[in-house]
């Protein structure tokens, strides 16, 4: 696999360090699953989900984009969803975490 260097600021970086650790996988897999759910594809794998949505549902051209564009949005709110509640339970964690040892001290 291609390799590639990025930039990114030091709280995105831990925040990406974090998120793998969390659910137990690589920074790479975190970047890829990212890519994915912002529909980062080529331009070859595009044309094929149209061509398969089309054939499943004998839907003309721009009928077809028009569901694969409706299904592709569908997918990232859930994931937005999703992430958007796991990082609010993580925040929510950590703040009981610091509250019990601020009353501790």
């Amino acid at each position: 696999m291609p390799r590639m260097t990025i930039t990114l600021s030091e709280q995105r970086q831990q925040a990406v360090r974090e998120a793998a650790a969390r659910r137990g996988t690589t920074i790479a897999a975190i970047i890829d699953e990212s890519l994915e759910t912002c529909g980062v594809k080529s331009w070859l794998q595009a044309e094929e989900l149209v061509a398969q949505a089309r054939a499943r549902a004998g839907l003309a051209e721009d009928e077809a984009v028009d569901l694969a564009v409706r299904e592709t949005s569908a997918v990232r709110r859930v994931r937005v969803v999703r992430e958007t509640s796991a990082a609010r339970e993580t925040s929510a964690a950590r703040e009981t975490s610091s509250a019990r040892e601020t009353s501790s001290a």
